[in-house]
């Protein structure tokens, strides 16, 4: 005999407050993400400021803020300060995927984003606590891989303009201007991201970084080996010397042919990978859709030993197919 569907009006009255204040403090998150944000200084700015050695309250810090806000972010500041292999984690995948956010920031708007993800999957599913448990698990998931699109979405486009911006700074040392004063030209005359990273690598440079040192920083943030080549034919011909125009005009052809190879491959195996996408999120997606409309048919799975099983040989099946067309549309270029 099969349970009835819980109503949300049959819940035990302490489930609709418990429900009000994860709501509460969702909203609370997202309405710190929604503060207005003073204005940043800019690269020069910075530089200026550092150098003079003002310090104090500026136009930075004439924003007051709210005691529930500043308390809730020294709570994250103070979670992260206890475990600082997460926060340098967090600070990694925040400055490839380019956003403004800090650490305690991005940690306060996820766990916003997970009440109230859990908050609304148990009142669309009637109270059902299973239904709540997996919009949790979505909420959780979900931003993670938000930041990892964009991250790799600003990967891609930094070694698209990669081999012109090479090509750019080797017309820039043939006219006679130095290695930095050709970054700076790229700053100015250069796509994003690549000029906003080139800014900073000017920044750090006039703060005292090596220039080689700033360099190789923007191959760490990007994990880009192709610019990680590029460095290295720099500091090669700075200890050996050469013409470095005529080096970066080489290497940006070799760049520019590896990825005309890369688009050759990803064309290639775009079919092969829409069909693993649907293949592969088909049947969850449609698993949560018999959760809202046939609750009492999919409830059996957890009702019976047998259900049970046929649970963990899907899952398990699911994963192995996953994994194995994972590796069979990825190629190496």
């Amino acid at each position: 005999m099969v349970a009835p569907m819980v109503a949300l009006a049959d819940l035990p009255g302490w489930t609709l407050w418990a429900g009000l204040g994860a709501l509460g403090i969702g909203l609370l998150g997202v309405l710190t993400m929604a503060i207005p944000r003073p204005r940043e200084m800019s690269a020069e700015e910075a530089v200026q400021l550092y150098a003079s050695g003002r310090t104090g309250t500026g136009h930075a810090m004439s924003m007051p803020q709210t005691d529930q806000l500043a308390a809730a972010k020294s709570a994250a500041a103070g979670l992260l300060k206890r475990n600082r292999s997460l926060e340098m984690r967090i600070n990694a995948r925040l400055e490839g995927a380019g956003s403004q956010l800090n650490a305690s920031e991005w940690l306060l708007m996820h766990v916003a984003i997970v009440l109230v993800a859990g908050f609304v999957g148990t009142v669309l599913g009637g109270g059902k606590v299973l239904i709540g448990v997996i919009f949790l698990a979505v909420g959780a998931v979900v931003p993670w891989v938000y930041l990892g699109f964009r991250r790799s979405r600003r990967r891609k486009a930094f070694g698209r303009s990669l081999p012109d911006t090479l090509t750019l700074m080797s017309g820039s040392l043939t006219a006679g201007l130095s290695l930095a004063q050709s970054i700076d030209t790229i700053v100015n005359e250069g796509t994003e991201p690549i000029a906003s990273e080139f800014r900073r690598v000017l920044v750090e440079t006039r703060l005292g970084v090596s220039l080689e040192t700033a360099l190789e920083g923007v191959g760490e943030r990007f994990e880009s080996k192709d610019f990680a080549w590029v460095v290295m034919a720099i500091n090669i011909q700075r200890k050996v010397g050469g013409n470095l125009a005529e080096l970066l005009d080489t290497v940006a052809k070799t760049i520019r042919e590896r990825e005309y190879m890369r688009r050759q491959v990803a064309a290639l195996a775009a079919e092969g990978k829409l069909s693993a996408y649907v293949l592969g999120g088909l049947p969850p997606l449609f698993f949560i859709y018999l959760l809202f409309t046939r609750y009492d048919y999919v409830s059996e799975l957890w009702s019976r030993p047998l259900g049970y099983l046929m649970l963990v040989g899907s899952v398990c099946i699911l994963g192995i197919g996953a994994f194995w067309m994972s590796r069979v549309i990825k190629v190496e270029v």
